[in-house]
């Protein structure tokens, strides 16, 4: 059974009254009325709100790099839509139109978002679990987000394939030469052998044989980080120690930025099984740690960039970027 067969009721929980009351509180704007049909969002829309849905209904569904469409649920009253990218402000995974009665509803921005995750023991706990597990559902699910189109084993498509995987991004792989799908988009786009791999992200866009900067570029997964932007910590390397030392940092109100040439976990993260971990005595998969470890950094605020490489603006630790750098002071 799938995460959304066996934990549906924490993937989609319903408020009470009070909880919904206790909600409100943190809202970042005053309630909505959406017309029938209206849209709320996006695939690939920026900064979308979470939305406590107070009357009517809304209808999520999840869309890949092909325009292929496939329902989620439909919200009611006492619940609230959004998955972990909302508390980062990241690109939506799926879109949102309001039912057919239409629906009134309180937003919630990425910074309210994560006031209510830590501000309240009983919603953050709820609302973290809901969001985490809607993630998982889309990574278990087909047709969500980016579609991968190459011979399997090719090295750029293993680079980009482990991109996405360790950084938790939902995405289809075809084999270009075997998939009949895959065939027909290759020849529909009049795509070259040495233009592949190609990625199709989930709005749509194609990128033919991109770095891996590029594609990060593409999927959003890199902050805006404004040049003359102060941070209390900066943490090159998202290894272990480099996680938990933004999970203490952040949790304490300090801003930190979290830089990687990679994916989280760093050597960690692609271990099979970890047996000596403090806290986890029956043993845990490296790439289960660190997505922990991360959702976690997100709760507080932590800003992440990977794959990015961090160099001194002093130069003294420069090494030549394989990736584009970000010059700290």
């Amino acid at each position: 059974m799938s995460v959304v067969d066996e934990r549906r009721q924490q993937m989609f929980p319903v408020l009470t009254p009070a909880q919904m009351e206790n909600m409100s509180r943190f809202a970042s704007d005053v309630e909505r009325r959406f017309e029938p049909g209206q849209p709320l969002f996006e695939v690939g829309d920026v900064g979308v709100p979470t939305w406590l849905i107070v009357e009517g209904s809304i209808a999520i569904v999840r869309r890949d790099g092909l325009g292929c469409e496939k329902p989620i649920v439909v919200q009611v009253a006492g619940q609230f839509t959004g998955e972990i990218s909302q508390l980062a402000g990241r690109p939506s995974l799926a879109a949102a139109t309001a039912g057919p009665g239409g629906c009134r509803a309180l937003p919630f921005d990425a910074a309210h978002l994560r006031a209510l995750a830590v501000g309240s023991a009983e919603l953050g706990e709820m609302l973290m679990r809901a969001l985490i597990l809607r993630r998982v559902g889309l990574l278990e699910g087909d047709t969500a987000g980016s579609v991968l189109i190459g011979q399997p084993g090719e090295v750029n498509r293993v680079m980009i394939e482990g991109l996405l995987t360790r950084n938790g991004y939902p995405f289809t792989a075809f084999d270009s030469s075997v998939d009949e799908e895959g065939r027909a988009v290759v020849q529909r786009l009049g795509v070259l052998p040495d233009e592949l791999p190609l990625l199709v992200s989930p709005t749509g866009k194609v990128l033919k044989r991109p770095t891996i900067a590029e594609v990060a570029t593409c999927l959003g997964m890199l902050p805006e980080l404004k040049p003359d932007a102060l941070y209390d910590v900066a943490i090159v390397g998202a290894g272990p120690a480099g996680l938990a030392t933004a999970v203490y940092a952040a949790s304490e109100g300090l801003s930190v930025l979290v830089l990687d040439q990679r994916a989280m976990g760093g050597q960690a993260g692609a271990s099979a099984r970890i047996e000596n971990y403090l806290g986890f005595p029956t043993g845990i998969s490296g790439l289960a740690l660190a997505a922990r470890v991360y959702h976690q950094e997100q709760k507080f605020g932590a800003e992440l960039a990977m794959p990015l490489e961090g160099r001194s603006s002093l130069g003294r630790y420069a090494r030549r970027p394989a990736l584009p750098a970000a010059s700290l002071q």
